[in-house]
């Protein structure tokens, strides 16, 4: 609900009702200050991959999806803020958050609260990182679907599986062609999943959905919370 149909609702002035919001918000972030990404263990992996399988045979070793989306915020006042806020692809100031779900709709990681200039490559730095050790994901045939967007590093082959972009077919060998437009349907047919997941986030607090009043002070624990409420809720399911 915007600002002013809140005030509205209330009776209250907008600095009360945004004093009274920012409290909320900081409530809950210390209520849920101990709640954490629900990292599958090795076993609950291949649990997760077995789901997807079912869907799509030809995805063996995949337990989960990844994906960004953008929040808008208010023009800061600082030219050096702005510009690393700037998103010069939508033309707008922009909060980026980047997310993966396993296959359980659960939150196994997130990167909150990222300048807006940032691309994909940038924001999943941390999770590749992790995707390639042996601690969180022993097993090197286990990856993750996502969109076109993201980075096709040889490091992340068979890791982060991505559709083939536009014209890629075209330059494939004729022999090649056939298997692969049925790789890339696979692929496209499980990735919604990323952008429902996205979506049951943002409704869990609309008010992210219509952009922050003021960017700084609020923010950062407003997307935290969000992400944390929603792994909350998935967990009990």
């Amino acid at each position: 609900m915007e600002l002013g149909s809140l005030c509205m609702l209330f009776g209250a002035p907008p600095s009360t009702l945004l004093r009274t919001l920012r409290r909320a918000e900081d409530a809950l972030s210390r209520t849920l200050s101990n709640y954490a990404p629900a990292r599958p263990s090795p076993a609950r992996q291949t649990e997760l991959a077995k789901l997807v399988e079912a869907r799509e045979p030809l995805l063996k070793h995949t337990f989960g999806f990844i994906d960004w989306t953008n929040f808008k915020v208010q023009q800061p006042s600082s030219a050096d803020l702005q510009n690393a806020m700037y998103n010069g692809w939508v033309h707008s100031v922009l909060v980026t958050r980047t997310i993966c779900f396993a296959a359980d709709g659960c939150i196994v990681w997130c990167r909150n609260n990222c300048p807006g200039s940032w691309n994909d490559s940038d924001t999943t730095l941390g999770f590749r990182a992790k995707l390639q050790g042996p601690v969180y994901f022993p097993n090197t045939r286990m990856n993750v679907v996502s969109d076109s967007s993201f980075p096709c590093l040889t490091a992340m082959a068979r890791r982060i599986l991505t559709p083939l972009k536009d014209g890629d077919l075209e330059r494939l060998w004729s022999s090649l062609k056939s298997s692969a437009r049925t790789i890339h349907n696979a692929i496209t047919s499980v990735r919604p999943a990323a952008e429902w997941g996205m979506g049951s986030v943002q409704k869990v607090y609309s008010r992210a959905r219509n952009g922050y009043p003021k960017f700084g002070y609020g923010y950062p624990i407003c997307l935290t919370g969000v992400v944390r409420v929603t792994r909350q809720w998935k967990s009990s399911i």
